[in-house]
């Protein structure tokens, strides 16, 4: 795995990568007819090489990206929504 370079420090990396997991999480849990279809092919129950280097790579974009944004929102809720646009553009 590639290490992060914490563009916001390590503190704001570790809550975006907890809110980025919990995010993944409630998309594995959804039936497979509401998950976007490459993310629905990539899936299992079991945490898989694939899910940890999706969760870090998104930590890591999401991060990059708000570097200089100030938040309108909760963190949790800009995650959502930026996970949720990120998987259904995946190519996994």
């Amino acid at each position: 795995m590639s290490v992060p370079d914490f563009p916001n420090g390590f503190d704001s990396w570790q809550k975006t990568h907890f809110e980025v997991v919990e995010v993944l999480c409630y998309i594995r849990s959804l039936e497979e007819s509401e998950r976007p279809k490459s993310f629905a092919e990539m899936v299992d129950q079991t945490a898989t090489e694939e899910m940890y280097q999706l969760a870090l790579s998104l930590t890591n974009k999401y991060e990059a990206l708000s570097k200089v944004k100030d938040r309108a929102r909760s963190l949790f809720d800009e995650i959502e929504e930026f996970v949720w646009s990120e998987v259904k553009k995946e190519k996994v």
